[in-house]
């Protein structure tokens, strides 16, 4: 059995803050809002399982359901809504894979996000998700800024760079091995394909570069792991629309069913049952999976 080993993480100093008028104040301790035990504790259980155990980036694309023949476009937008695990960025707005994101629960957290980014109604609103990259940006806009800051704003900055340091190198050092380059690379820039209908459309489209061989594919599709850079969903992606003709989602949805009867022909090639409707299915939950920017040195 696995032991789960809680680290207490050490902050230079504790204190309250609220941002009332333009301005840090702090909060008098008869006025910070006191939570039951129970709600406490579930509060930092939900925290825990959010940032530390991201282990919801995985397409969770059920093989049992079978996509209804002929269905309209909006039926398989709809469908592909729900079987693809994006959440909104607070920030950006951008809709992103969960592994992309952190999960902001604190009223201190969302106050600095809040006055950086100047987002309205961040500070009333929990919980929130923000993209790692805004974090980042935090950081390296301020680290080493604020050793000597003694205002509350300071305070409550230096507080938010030091843990989020932490968190974010701790979380780049968990690794996975690609499936379809065998590359060691962040978990962060891996994708975890569970579904053998997404895995074929991946493997069409690396057939169609001409990466891999219908027996390579055969053994990426077969694999009991099935890890897979972000790069190549991206890949996969642009060489399709390359072959359909077309340069969007949109039009990928309106594109004739026949037109896409060579692409199943090699899907066929791993279950020779594959048809057109799974494949729509398939290639447009890998489309709302991909990041909306993919860094370019995956």
């Amino acid at each position: 059995m696995n032991e789960v080993v809680v680290k207490e993480e050490v902050i230079e100093e504790t204190c309250n803050f609220t941002f009332k008028n333009g301005e840090y104040v702090e909060v008098k301790q008869e006025e910070v809002e006191q939570k039951p035990e129970h709600l406490l504790e579930k509060d930092i259980k939900t925290e825990t399982n959010d940032d530390f155990f991201e282990n919801n980036n995985s397409d969770e694309f059920s093989e049992d359901i079978k996509p209804e023949q002929r269905e309209s476009d909006s039926k398989i937008e709809n469908k592909m809504s729900k079987e693809a695990c994006t959440f909104q960025c607070t920030i950006c707005q951008k809709r992103c894979p969960r592994s992309s994101l952190k999960l902001i629960t604190t009223f201190e957290d969302r106050t600095v996000l809040s006055e950086i980014f100047k987002v309205e109604g961040l500070v009333k609103t929990n919980p929130n998700f923000v993209c790692y990259s805004h974090i980042q940006t935090i950081i390296n806009d301020n680290a080493g800024k604020l050793k000597l800051a003694n205002a509350p704003s300071g305070k409550l900055l230096r507080s938010f760079i030091t843990k989020n340091k932490k968190f974010i190198k701790e979380r780049e050092s968990r690794r996975r091995v690609c499936q379809v380059c065998h590359m060691n690379k962040p978990y962060c820039h891996i994708y975890e394909v569970s579904s053998i209908h997404i895995r074929v459309v991946l493997m069409t489209g690396c057939i169609l570069r001409g990466t891999h061989s219908i027996d390579e594919a055969m053994n990426y599709i077969t694999n009991n792991n099935g890890y897979t850079c972000y790069s190549h969903c991206k890949e996969t992606i642009d060489k399709i629309f390359e072959r359909l003709g077309v340069r969007n989602k949109l039009e990928f949805w309106n594109c004739p069913r026949l037109a896409m009867s060579d692409l199943v022909d090699i899907a066929k090639n791993f279950d020779s049952k594959f048809t057109v409707d799974q494949f729509v299915l398939a290639f447009s939950t890998l489309y709302m999976k991909k990041p909306k920017n993919v860094p370019s040195n995956l």
